[in-house]
């Protein structure tokens, strides 16, 4: 039993010592250390090398090594630094876990053998997995990475950024949970899960980006991969982004797994995938659309199948766009392509391509093609419907050599070409060529109708060229509808590029289309001593503009010298002016360079003069003029402007003193000087086609500049200064006013005589700026008007200051201030001794779109007279405000007269489609005239408001005072009859007063409604015709939407009299009753008169429109007497004179007596007449009296006497026996006729 103890405690002293030992070598440093230098002489041999230059760490928890350096045969490799960190416990767990393996700086140099290796077994990759496949334990790496590698070859070197690890390997199942790689511009994210056996089941996914723009206008590239299958065959999922929208999927056939176990011939690569394009511009040609693209490779590399079809949207200019179809068939046989068919193809046209391309030594390419479409012009945007162009059809080929990049030969030749153009036959043939460094035009010839045209051309590579041009249209509609005329041209050109030998000789006649005409037109071009000449002539065109036909009789333009040095001369004259230009440059660098020496612009617009020379350029990347001045008198007009890269602008134009009395009329200011002392220059010889209005003359000078700097694409962002300004300027207003002889009580003398009404403005000065997308404006107006020797009595400024920001919002106002209002009476002849002062602000807000206007406009003691009606209006205050432009509030007050009248209103919507107002007025005996003839007060208290849907008025009107004496009539005292309906044509102007409009309202298509109140009062009086009466009374007036208004109420003659062929009849009672009806009312009026011991009078009743009337007297008379003892003051037995008889005629009629033809009857007798009448023909005006008495059987006298107006008329009738009849008129108007008379 001793020696089993003693063996077992061997035993556990031995591992004890085992454990010890292993411990100290693998977790002390010390150990670790001496281990490593084991390692390293273990390696070390004559042929390899093996070092580090410092170590840190065990064995047991992980070692950093640093300066390690590895070098054998063919490699060197070298890191500055090795951190490795594990974890030994977790073998307990069955599985080695790696924490961190990091390596920086890592530098690896393969060294190419100086002997050539020799051959090795092949690698089969079963046997090595085997090997050492499945561990004992898992292994798990977490954390490994290299940060910055190199690797390099003899003629290469590659640079690795990153490269970092996750991974674990259990078994024979590998799963890299990520893995990392970057290399600048590359960088790639993926994750795989693989077994390591035959045949080796593979899922991979990654993300890869490429950060650099492969093409202008296009992302970075970057894209998704997906892998599933195994090493021999796997199906493939990728997605393109950024170049393309391009997603890819299909199975590829590789036999990797047979090849790497021995199987060298077993590579065979097999492809069949799938590509499709997404709706996209082509990466870098914006122009091409592609809608659908399909792509499929099919086969292997040595007998690749491609078949793709797409649709294409093709801009190929402004001009021309077409809606392509595109199909490929071709398969791809090493470095041979061969192009089975490659079709373009539209509505009804095709091309179609085939041939090969190969590249097996240099790149040759030959193609045929054969392209027809019966409606190019389909495509073609722009051309006009008379222009056609059918049938087109063509075929030829086209052949490319290259070698090493260089090309070697091109050869293009067009076997064919026809077409039918406007129905005429296009035939064409022809070729280009370049072979050793020369290209060659060979026999161009195109034919349409009686139209011809033949090129030949050889440019060299040192430019020298040779080359050829016949043009023969005699018939120039064949090639555009509406063109006329015929044309010929014959052109050479020999020698080089920089010093050409020119020869030409064009001529056309009657070129016209259209309006336009070119009688004629030569265009000759020859070499004289060394030097280019080219020389265009031509006369009499005509140009259709603005509605008129303008002529320009001769026009000159020659060219004279080389490309290099050349001068150029531009001789026009016609109606719209004369035109020089000289000019000379050199075409430079793809552009021309070169100076303005002179020009002259005489035309309706003056003489322009050009002062100095400038210089031009105009290229593709620049357009520029230097300052350029022209003069005209002492007016100067500058430019300075040039365009960089068709984008940027930078220009500046100005006009210095501008005369403005160029447009005024010279009428006009003969009239202004004859009629002031104003005079204007002698010398102005420059007139404007558009002149100012008759009545408006001005004078000063003008001056205006601006500055332009910015992108033109985007001119929001452009950097805009301009101003104008005029200093002493000076406004001539031909008003009128009253004369100084002028008298109110003369009404003669009340007439309107010309007046020069004189403005000056010191300072004018506008200015707008725009900055960063924003606008300021700012300007200032200051004036006043001149009153011959006195100084001026009037004056204003007018202040502007407004800014529009880059989201079109607006914000500034203006302000406008008058001290004195008297140039008000120019503009209102009306108007005299206008006095007070005016004050506006206006502010802006809101947007372009929806501005936001408010301000105020305030009036203040205000004063002016009225001569027509003879009133003085003072202490006028009228304020006009607004906050936004949605309200407007206008109040004012006035007086005239013992009174005063003010208002109140208001505004809503103004600028809106549907405005509304609300209107207050009230006023206290406002005197309306004071004329000797009309005396008018009121004293309103009104409300009124309103929209597009109706007006409504209320209120009272009372009326304390009218004295009115009248007359005369006016012409609108004898209306047409009310009923009468008038039916017009739209915009007809014959209009017929107080006749209805059919389907009109009182105001229009506006429904007029409201209660107004009418009031006399006690100073009411009118005087006129016989007539002098006192009313008094009140009127309610209703009006209601579409109705005819409605009056109710009573007008009374409060006291009165009228008087009628000289006698007074006074007026005891006298009332107009309205019940309804505004234009007939009841009346009831009792007129008397007093004679000796009798009392006589007249009763009339009834309506305005059926008026009756009656005689009554006291004691009773008969009618006849009343009526005579009224007119004459006697009874009717005692009359015995025509001149009382006519009066009692009239009276009876004006009076509408209904007894009146007993009357007549009566005064017949009396006074011994054979016939006594009144003759109302026509027109009551036209009534008359007519007198008549047979002087002899067969002569009869006539005389008649106008009742209404002054026209008498005498007439004789003589039977000279009972056919023939003799009638002679004498009064306005004489006449003398014959009847004779027939009986059947």
């Amino acid at each position: 039993m001793r020696w089993a103890l003693r063996i077992l405690a061997g035993l556990f002293l031995l591992i004890l010592l085992t454990v010890s030992s292993v411990s100290a070598l693998l977790a002390t440093v010390s150990g670790s250390e001496w281990l490593l230098a084991r390692i390293s002489t273990i390696l070390n041999t004559d042929s390899r090398h093996f070092s580090f230059r410092q170590s840190e760490g065990t064995f047991l928890r992980g070692l950093n090594l640093q300066g390690v350096q590895w070098r054998d045969a063919g490699t060197e490799l070298q890191i500055a630094q090795l951190h490795s960190r594990w974890n030994p416990l977790t073998l307990l767990e069955g599985e080695f876990y790696l924490e961190s393996l990091r390596l920086s700086a890592f530098q690896l140099n393969i060294i190419a053998a100086e002997q050539p290796v020799e051959a090795t077994a092949p690698l089969v990759l079963d046997d090595l997995l085997d090997s050492f496949l499945p561990l004992p334990v898992a292994i798990r790496v977490s954390n490994a990475r290299i940060d910055g590698a190199r690797i390099t070859t003899a003629d290469t070197e590659f640079n690795i950024d990153l490269l970092a690890l996750s991974a674990r390997l259990q078994g024979r199942s590998l799963v890299i949970d990520q893995l990392e790689f970057g290399s600048t511009p590359l960088s790639l994210n993926a994750s795989l899960q693989m077994q390591l056996q035959r045949p080796y089941p593979l899922q991979l996914t990654a993300d890869w980006r490429y950060d650099e723009i492969l093409l202008e206008g296009t992302e970075a590239p970057h894209g998704q991969l997906s892998l599933d299958g195994s090493l021999d065959q796997f199906n493939l999922q990728h997605s393109l982004h950024g170049l393309a929208e391009l997603s890819s999927a299909g199975e590829i056939t590789l036999k990797l797994a047979q090849l790497l176990n021995a199987d060298i011939n077993a590579l065979e690569p097999q492809f069949n995938l799938e590509h499709t394009l997404a709706t996209q511009p082509l990466p870098g040609m914006e122009n091409y659309e592609v809608l659908a693209l399909r792509l499929r490779t099919q086969g292997t590399p040595d007998d690749l199948g491609l078949f793709a079809a797409a649709q294409l949207d093709m801009a190929l200019s402004h001009q021309i766009r077409l809606d392509a179809d595109l199909n490929l068939r071709a398969y791809l046989r090493g470095s041979v392509l061969d192009v089975r068919e490659l079709a373009f193809r539209t509505g009804e046209g095709q091309i179609v391509l085939q041939g090969l391309v190969d590249w097996t030594d240099e790149l040759e390419l030959n193609l045929d093609y054969q392209l027809t479409d019966p409606a190019p012009d389909s495509y073609l945007a722009g051309v006009p419907d008379s222009l056609r162009l059918q049938d087109l059809s063509s075929d030829g080929s086209l052949s490319l050599a290259l070698t090493e990049g260089q090309l070697q030969s091109i050869n293009f030749n067009m076997n064919s070409l026809t077409a039918m153009l406007n129905d005429f036959p296009v035939n064409g043939a022809g070729g280009v060529r370049f072979i050793d460094n020369t290209w060659h035009l060979e026999n161009l010839q195109l034919r349409n109708g009686n139209n011809s045209l033949a090129a030949t051309a050889t440019v060299t590579a040192e430019q020298v060229i040779e080359a050829a041009l016949s043009i023969d249209a005699p018939t120039l509609s064949v090639l555009y509808p509406g063109l006329e005329g015929r044309l010929h041209a014959d052109a050479s050109i020999s020698g080089s590029f920089s010093e050409p030998v020119i020869d030409m000789d064009l001529s056309a006649q009657q070129i016209s289309y259209g309006d336009y005409v070119i009688p004629e037109l030569t265009v000759t071009g020859q070499n004289r001593a060394g030097m280019n000449e080219l020389e265009l002539l031509s006369g009499n065109i005509v140009l259709p503009i603005a509605g008129s036909e303008e002529t320009i009789k001769s026009i000159q333009l020659r060219l004279r010298g080389q490309p290099d040095a050349h001068n150029l001369l531009l001789l026009a004259d016609g109606t719209p002016g004369a035109l020089r230009i000289n000019a000379d440059g050199a075409l430079d660098a793809g552009g021309w360079r070169g100076r303005l020496l002179s020009s002259e612009v005489n035309s309706a617009y003056g003489n322009w003069v050009q002062e100095q020379s400038g210089n031009m350029n105009f290229s593709a990347e620049t357009l520029s003029i230097s300052p350029v001045c022209w003069m005209m008198v002492d007016t100067r007009l500058c430019l300075d402007a040039s365009l960089d890269n068709q984008e940027l602008l930078a220009a500046s134009i100005s006009v210095q003193n501008f005369p403005l009395d160029s447009g005024n009329l010279p009428q006009t200011e003969a009239l202004i000087s004859r009629d002031s002392d104003i005079r204007f220059p002698d010398n102005n010889s420059f007139r404007l086609p558009q002149t100012l209005p008759a009545d408006v003359a001005l004078s000063g000078l003008l001056s205006a500049s601006a500055t332009i700097n910015g992108p033109i694409t985007t001119p929001e962002l452009m950097d805009v200064q301009a101003s104008v300004q005029s200093t002493a300027g000076n406004l001539y207003y031909i008003g009128e006013a009253l004369g100084d002889d002028a008298d109110i009580n003369d009404p003669g003398s009340m007439t309107l005589e010309p007046v020069i009404n004189h403005f000056t403005w010191p300072v004018l000065r506008l200015t707008a700026n725009q900055s960063a997308g924003s606008w300021a404006v700012d300007g200032e107006l200051q004036f006043a008007q001149q009153y011959d020797e006195t100084p001026s009595t009037m004056q204003g400024t007018a202040m502007l200051a407004a800014t529009v920001n880059p989201d079109r919002e607006l914000a500034g106002g203006l302000r406008i201030d008058f001290d004195n209002l008297g140039w008000l009476e120019a503009l209102t002849p009306q108007l005299t001794q206008v006095s007070g002062g005016l004050t506006g602000r206006l502010s802006l807000a809101g947007t372009l779109q929806s501005p936001q206007v408010g301000g105020d406009i305030m009036l203040s003691q205000a004063a002016f007279n009225m001569p027509a009606l003879n009133l003085s209006l003072s202490g006028i205050e009228l304020t006009l405000t607004s906050e936004n432009s949605d309200l407007l509030e206008l109040s004012g007050y006035a007086e005239s007269g013992a009174g005063s009248l003010n208002f109140i209103s208001r505004i809503s919507d103004p600028f809106s489609g549907d405005p509304s107002f609300n209107v207050r007025l009230a006023g206290s005996e406002f005197t309306i005239a004071d004329l000797p003839e009309l005396q008018v007060a009121i004293s309103p208290d009104l409300q009124l408001q309103g929209s597009q849907q109706g007006i409504d008025l209320n209120g009272q009107l009372h009326i304390p005072l009218v004295s009115a004496t009248i007359s005369t009539l006016p012409e609108s005292a004898v209306d047409v009859s009310s009923d009468t309906i008038l039916i017009t044509e739209p915009g007809s102007e014959n209009t017929v007063r107080n006749a209805a409009i059919r389907d009109a309202g009182p105001l229009g298509n506006i429904p007029l409604s409201g209660d107004l109140t009418i009031s006399l009062g006690e100073q009411v009086r009118i005087a006129g015709f016989g007539l002098n009466a006192r009313l008094r009374g009140e009127l309610d007036i209703t009006q209601r939407p579409g109705a005819t208004p409605l009056s109710y109420g009573e007008l009374e003659v409060a006291e009165g009299n009228f008087e009628i062929y000289g006698r007074v009849l006074t007026i005891e009672q006298g009332k107009l009753l309205f019940m309804g009806s505004y234009d007939n009312p009841a009346i009831d009026i009792r007129a008397v008169r007093e004679v000796e011991n009798m009392r006589v009078g007249v009763q009339m009743n009834g309506t305005v429109r059926n008026m009756r009337s009656s005689l009554f007297s006291t004691p009773s008379l008969a009618d006849g007497d009343i009526l005579s003892v009224m007119i004459t003051g006697r009874p009717l037995s005692e009359i015995g004179t025509q001149q009382d008889g006519n009066a009692l005629v009239g009276a009876a009629t004006s009076l509408g007596i209904s007894q009146s033809e007993g009357i007549v009857n009566q005064i017949q007798g009396q006074l011994g007449l054979d016939t006594l009448s009144i003759d109302s023909r026509g027109d009551v005006n036209d009534s008359s009296l007519m007198l008549g008495k047979y002087i002899t059987p067969r002569i009869f006298v006539r005389y008649a006497v106008g009742l209404f107006e002054t026209e008498n008329s005498l007439a004789i009738d003589y039977s000279v026996n009972d056919r023939v009849k003799l009638h002679a008129t004498s009064g306005q108007s004489q006449s003398i006729d014959l009847t004779y008379t027939v009986e059947q």
